[in-house]
C-alpha cells in the first residue's frame, strides 16, 4: 500500500525538482515566461532574456494555471518536434 502512494508522490517531487533545476521556478506561469524568454533569445541571437522574461511574466499573469500548463506543454512539444526533424 505504501508503494502505491509513495511512487506517485516521488514522481511529483522529481518533476518539480527538475522544473526548479532547469527554470529556477515551479509555478507553471513563471516557467512559461522563462521558456518564452529563452526561446526569444535563442531565435534573435541577442541577450534579451531578462527584458523578455519581465514582459512574458506580465502576459502570463493574465492566464490561469491550466492555461499556462497547456501552453508550456505545447511549447515543449514544439521544441521536441523541431529537434527530431
Amino acid at each position: 500500500m505504501r508503494t502505491l502512494i509513495g511512487i506517485p508522490v516521488l514522481l511529483v517531487v522529481l518533476a518539480l525538482g527538475a522544473l526548479y533545476a532547469v527554470y529556477g521556478e515551479v509555478d507553471p506561469c513563471r516557467v512559461l515566461a522563462v521558456e518564452r524568454a529563452r526561446r526569444a533569445e535563442a531565435q534573435s541571437g541577442l541577450p534579451i532574456a531578462g527584458a523578455m522574461e519581465r514582459w512574458s511574466r506580465i502576459e502570463t499573469s493574465q492566464l490561469s494555471t491550466g492555461e499556462c500548463t497547456s501552453q508550456l506543454l505545447d511549447s515543449w512539444g514544439e521544441r521536441l518536434s523541431h529537434r527530431f526533424r
